[in-house]
């Protein structure tokens, strides 16, 4: 990915290969890094979260046989792939159909950093840990509980049975939880080695892979959990063909909100590429 570049240009600035973008200022931002309920509602949430994958993932290697390491390899990749897919449907429908501003009420730190991405793509790397993931962890907490309630109440036997869908549902969760985090390493330069390291190895999102959704229409790499659905997805332009579908059906065209209410900044952005 190319170097970040920023230049301020009468309350915009030119960011990302020189792509005009309003300028990193974000009440709405602002405003939910600062509230208290959400911040003490976000520490709760990752604490509880992180107990339940300690408590999953001790029960899941109590019970592996080793006759099942295949498997476990194989149900353990396909997670990392669904997990993607779902950060992927997250992503692409809030920058489809979502609206860039969204009322006191339905605020959330699940969609914020997504939110007005494109033309203000450097906003998700000024949100800290605890914002970041609180409200992934808030839902991801009750999805946990499934795997988790299967480990400490099924007899053995069962446990056995349902190894692989137990594990499945573990790995989904728990790599789904990553991708705000890994959206935003995607979008920063100076990351630890070791962050660079399993963003090459597609354990991450790489900054390089990512870089390619920020070029006009928006329709392919939407997947930001490690990458791994974009190659599929994008082989068969399911994001376009979904929203043909939907178009279809509704009359309304994806992004027809961000075009009305930012058509003056998409068109300089035009003008200086």
């Amino acid at each position: 990915m190319a170097d970040t570049k920023v230049i301020k240009q009468k309350n915009r600035v030119l960011t990302w290969d020189n792509r005009v973008v309003i300028d990193d200022t974000d009440e709405q931002l602002e405003r939910m890094l600062k509230n208290k309920v959400v911040r003490v509602r976000g520490i709760i949430a990752v604490i509880t979260f992180f107990a339940l994958n300690v408590t999953a993932f001790s029960l899941l290697y109590k019970y592996m046989e080793i006759e099942r390491l295949p498997f476990v390899l194989l149900v353990t990749f396909a997670g990392f792939v669904t997990a993607d897919f779902f950060s992927g449907c997250v992503h692409w429908y809030t920058e489809a159909w979502g609206r860039i501003n969204t009322s006191a009420l339905f605020e959330t730190t699940l969609s914020l950093p997504l939110q007005n991405h494109h033309l203000n793509p450097l906003r998700c790397t000024r949100i800290d840990f605890i914002t970041n993931w609180g409200d992934v962890c808030v839902i991801l907490s009750g999805c946990m509980l499934i795997p988790v309630s299967m480990l400490l109440t099924f007899s053995l036997e069962n446990i056995h049975t349902f190894y692989y869908l137990i594990l499945y549902m573990s790995v989904t969760t728990a790599i789904g939880s990553t991708s705000n985090q890994a959206h935003k390493w995607a979008h920063l330069r100076d990351l630890p080695i070791w962050v660079k390291l399993l963003q090459k190895l597609h354990i991450l999102l790489p900054s390089v892979h990512h870089h390619f959704h920020h070029d006009p229409p928006y329709l392919v790499k939407y997947c930001i959990t490690n990458g791994l659905a974009n190659y599929p997805l994008d082989y068969i332009d399911f994001w376009k063909k979904v929203e043909l579908v939907i178009a279809k059906i509704t009359g309304v065209n994806a992004r027809d909100f961000e075009l009305k209410q930012n058509g003056s900044v998409i068109n300089d952005e035009k003008k200086t590429e």
